[in-house]
């Protein structure tokens, strides 16, 4: 009975496979055809797309060739444009040219210009031959002409030499003041300098660079006439007009210090160079607005005059120099700002030295009549000098570096003069610095009554004042062979530092004047008959 159920459960399910297979076969007929339906109706697409590709690609074809004629149109005549432009340019911009640029107003002329460089540039490539290229060059050139002419124009418009006073006023202000405080740059307002900046920027890319030495020119003339002025202010002032006071036998004692304002600057300087606060008293006048004058008690000669006058041409130099330098680096493009720089420095610095040479010449004349209050002045002109000039060579080439170091070799020159002529007048005194005693006076003008001898008194006189300059002295005694020698004698196991080197090389003078000073006093006491006479006129 089971095995019956399971055969006609197997049969039933045998005829749903069979009747499933049939509709299974039935469907994939259906796909076949429809596949081949596709398939036809696909190769029949592609048939068409292959008439429609071989009729649409002529046109295609033609189009692009229609495009590329277009292109070449449009070239040619933005070509055509730029040559009838460049043919134009003389035309229009003729009475540009010969109007010249406005201030305020010189990038339109700039422009102007750039056109007609680009048709010069154009003929000389492409036709050399035309009469146009002579327009367009003769145009160029003056248009350029006039470029350099405005920019000659706004320097000497805003541009004058600093008045004396205002100079005055310069040296004194801090050396950590703004420079827009400076009266120098307020010269040039922003605007102007700009627009100086932006012609020097267009000549140097064209390569015309005029404007190099119509710079330097224009500026160099302002801080030379700014110096000239100053020089010319001092003349008519009244520096050192006060009566003088004498001391030690009729010559005046070296004045005191005047300038508490230019003090501080050389006692800053000081600390820059030595670490150290040094005390000067060598004074400069400012006969200025600050109104700092001598009092009754100052002593001052002629030559001190002219050694603290150099001293404040010095100082105004130096603030000159570096007010132009700012005001240079916002004008000149930075490959031409040494250039310009030595050239505009150039006239101010010959003016300095000539000077220097000026001065020593009259200090070494006054020595020569044995005025050795000048003689001082000079150790005391080195010093500041010394102090001064590092900051000057800073801004200045090398050239004018070896010219500034003349005035100090000059200084360090009359300074070596006057100690040898001291010691000279020493070792060779033959009774002209005696104190005049008329008849009472025996041979070889030597007191009757062996007073005093002045050659002692003006040699005690010089000594102690030699003291106050001791740094000085002694930087110019060692180059003297024998007092380097003798200092290395007598140092030959010690270590001095320079200080005390200079010192006592001073010292080393010192000792030779009152050894000469001894052996002519000595000669000189011989010619007394009496033995007590003789010691009197020693003492």
């Amino acid at each position: 009975m089971a095995s019956l159920n399971n055969t006609t459960e197997i049969e039933s399910k045998l005829e749903k496979e069979k009747a499933n297979l049939a509709l299974l076969k039935t469907r994939v007929e259906n796909y076949q055809d429809l596949t081949k339906s596709m398939s036809s109706i696909l190769n029949s697409f592609e048939q068409r797309l292959g008439r429609l590709e071989q009729t649409i690609l002529p046109v295609y074809n033609e189009t692009e060739h229609l495009q590329k004629r277009q292109h070449n149109l449009d070239t040619t005549l933005q070509c055509l444009e730029t040559v009838l432009e460049h043919y134009d340019a003389s035309q229009e911009v003729c009475n540009l040219i010969h109007l010249g640029p406005s201030e305020g107003d010189v990038v339109v002329f700039l422009d102007a210009l750039d056109r007609l460089k680009a048709a010069m540039d154009y003929f000389l490539n492409n036709n050399s031959q035309t009469v146009e290229l002579d327009n367009v060059t003769s145009l160029f050139n003056t248009g350029c002409e006039s470029v350099n002419n405005h920019f000659r124009f706004l320097l000497r418009k805003h541009c004058s030499p600093m008045r004396p006073v205002d100079l005055l006023d310069l040296i004194y202000i801090e050396e950590d003041s703004s420079g827009e405080d400076c009266p120098s740059i307020k010269q040039l307002p922003p605007s102007t300098r700009e627009e100086l900046r932006c012609i020097a920027s267009w000549l140097e890319n064209h390569l015309r660079r005029e404007y190099v030495t119509i710079y330097a020119d224009e500026r160099s003339d302002v801080v030379f006439r700014s110096l000239q002025m100053l020089k010319d202010h001092q003349k008519s002032g009244s520096w050192g007009s006060e009566p003088l006071k004498t001391r030690y036998h009729g010559k005046p004692e070296p004045r005191k210090s005047t300038s508490a304002r230019l003090q501080q600057i050389f006692e800053r300087k000081a600390n820059k160079m030595l670490h150290t606060i040094e005390q000067s008293r060598f004074a400069i006048r400012k006969n200025s607005a600050y109104g700092d004058n001598l009092t009754a008690d100052d002593h001052v000669g002629d030559g001190d005059q002219d050694l603290e006058k150099y001293l404040v041409l010095l100082l105004g130099l130096q603030r000159l120099l570096i007010w132009e330098r700012q005001i240079l680096s916002d004008v000149i493009p930075s490959t031409r700002l040494g250039e310009v720089f030595s050239r505009l420095a150039s006239a101010s610095i010959e003016m300095v030295v000539k000077d220097a040479e000026s001065i020593t010449s009259k200090v070494l004349r006054s020595i020569a009549r044995k005025n050795w209050t000048e003689a001082l002045g000079v150790f005391s002109a080195l010093k500041h000098v010394t102090l001064i000039q590092p900051d000057i060579e800073k801004l200045c080439d090398i050239a004018q570096r070896t010219q500034l170091a003349m005035v100090l070799q000059k200084l360090q020159t009359t300074g070596a003069r006057a100690l040898e002529q001291f010691l000279d007048l020493v070792r060779g005194d033959t009774g002209s610095n005696l104190v005049a005693m008329g008849s009472s006076t025996i041979s070889g003008n030597i007191p009757r009554d062996a007073t005093v001898h002045e050659l002692t008194s003006n040699a005690i006189w010089f000594v102690e004042h030699l003291l106050e300059h001791a740094d000085v002295i002694g930087g110019i005694l060692q180059m003297d062979a024998f007092y380097a020698s003798q200092l290395d004698s007598i140092a030959l196991h010690k270590s001095l530092s320079l200080e005390d080197r200079r010192k006592a090389l001073l010292g080393l003078y010192i000792k030779r004047i009152l050894s000469e000073l001894n052996l002519t006093i000595v000669s000189k006491c011989e010619q007394y008959s009496d033995l007590a006479t003789r010691y009197l006129f020693r003492l």
